[in-house]
């Protein structure tokens, strides 16, 4: 099988409906003969694709709008390990786009021409990229989200969306908050402003905390930081110039939070507690030598995996009744427990919770 990664894509906004359509597989949509199915998923790693292979090839692609970051090749790496389990998949294409609206709009229309049968969205600049992926579903693309919510309706405008179970993911983090400060101060990070992640992550852990009304939340908003830990530090230190000490902090993507903790150490401040999403290699091997209460959800680059299966089950007319909400596996860490893993040949940003064999993270990194 040719596996093919695309990280220079052509832009072509111009291309109309009809020319969309000429450019597709000719595959047709059922995305209203599929039914969500109940229950939560602990990763995209559980359900077989070679029940779903199908005969017919296929073109699957995966675009994530706003990229530039190891979690994202990681999840391309998933994407495509996935992929070449089905012998009748030719290619499997991969781009991001790096703090690029325009581009992320653009790779839609570019990956439709290119004939691409399942598209994997992570759509992260919300409605914007909607009007595309609209058109690629009447153009007879199996469209299946992940991550941000890109509005439209469910089984007309895309097939389905993977997602977190924010709610389930939030009330994981406010009991351990409960557990570990009981009574005090949280500090919410978030990325870029407005993105749908972040906003919905806060709003499940808004309700989640009103169980625990001793912990308050600082400014009862999310910390803007674009998920750039140079910029998580500088917010942090306001933050902390502000309030004093703040006794936790909780963040919807865990590789900048080393920035927020140099934040700490800087006005000389005990470190807080943290809880998070994702795993990250830096902040494990800095937390062996000054830890503290720490717990984050991981195997969350898996989702990549669960969304390839449910799209390529419909385009090749296969059942396919995994849940689409994941809650990913907690791992929690003590200063006198169990300690995360740390590679330092690993970038600093790497999750090393990964559904990615010692052999394919190597050979990922080393390119």
């Amino acid at each position: 099988m040719n596996l093919k990664r695309s990280t220079t894509i052509a832009c072509v906004l111009a291309a109309s409906l009809a020319a969309l359509s000429a450019c597709s597989s000719g595959a047709t949509t059922d995305a209203t003969q599929r039914e969500s199915a109940s229950g939560v998923a602990e990763n995209g790693s559980s359900g077989d694709i070679t029940t779903q292979c199908g005969d017919k090839p296929a073109k699957v692609g995966y675009l994530k709008s706003a990229g530039g970051n190891t979690w994202v090749l990681q999840s391309a790496a998933e994407f495509q390990s996935e992929a070449a389990k089905c012998d009748n998949i030719t290619d499997a294409l991969f781009s991001q786009a790096i703090g690029d609206q325009q581009k992320a709009i653009s790779d839609i229309s570019s990956f439709v021409a290119q004939g691409v049968n399942v598209l994997v969205i992570s759509a992260d600049y919300g409605v914007a990229e909607l009007p595309a992926i609209k058109k690629a579903t009447a153009a007879g693309v199996q469209v299946v989200t992940i991550l941000g919510d890109a509005g439209g309706q469910r089984g007309t405008d895309f097939l389905e969306s993977v997602a977190f179970d924010t709610d389930a993911i939030a009330e994981s983090w406010a009991s351990f908050l409960d557990e570990k400060v009981g009574s005090g101060t949280v500090a919410f990070l978030g990325g870029t402003p407005g993105n749908e992640t972040s906003t919905a992550f806060f709003g499940s852990f808004q309700k989640a905390m009103e169980q625990y009304p001793d912990i308050k939340i600082v400014d009862n908003r999310v910390q803007d930081t674009n998920w750039d830990p140079v910029l998580r530090r500088k917010v942090m230190a306001g933050l902390l110039s502000k309030n004093g000490r703040i006794d936790a902090i909780v963040s919807d993507f865990n590789a900048p939070d080393m920035g927020a903790l140099q934040a700490y150490d800087d006005a000389g401040m005990e470190r807080p507690v943290v809880a998070s999403i994702t795993g990250s290699n830096q902040l494990n091997c800095d937390w062996t030598d000054n830890p503290y209460p720490y717990m984050t959800l991981g195997q969350t680059s898996s989702l990549t995996r669960l969304a390839l299966r449910i799209g390529l089950a419909a385009y090749e007319g296969v059942d396919n009744t995994e849940p689409t909400a994941v809650l990913p596996k907690p791992f929690t860490y003590e200063p006198d427990g169990n300690a995360p893993t740390c590679n330092t040949d690993f970038p600093p940003d790497a999750d090393l919770t990964a559904d990615l064999t010692q052999e394919e993270l190597t050979a990922l990194f080393s390119n």
